[in-house]
């Protein structure tokens, strides 16, 4: 299993993409595996990643997990609260 901790998260609306940055802390992270977010204490999600990209800052450059969010699923997406978290990603949505 994988980690990857998230420093921010922002939408890519054009590319009707929502997109954590950050940094991968255990393991290797690829295009098709699944973060698993909590979405309230009593629900979690695993959502697909779509692709993974680079973003530059200010000293140093940030890992991006992209999810491709439909109009309708981006309410969800806006509501999470992820910053300064570390999510689990795995392989399938059961692992």
């Amino acid at each position: 299993m994988a980690k990857f901790h998230v420093k921010n998260f922002f939408e890519i609306p054009d590319r009707q993409l929502f997109v954590m940055a950050g940094s991968v802390t255990e393991g290797e992270i690829v295009a098709g595996m699944y973060a698993q977010i909590q979405v309230s204490p009593m629900m979690d999600m695993a959502a697909r990643i779509h692709s993974i990209e680079f973003a530059r800052r200010e000293g140093g450059e940030d890992v991006c997990l992209c999810f491709q969010s439909k109009p309708r699923t981006l309410q969800v997406w806006r509501g999470l609260s992820v910053s300064d978290k570390t999510l689990e990603v795995t392989t399938d949505v059961g692992d």
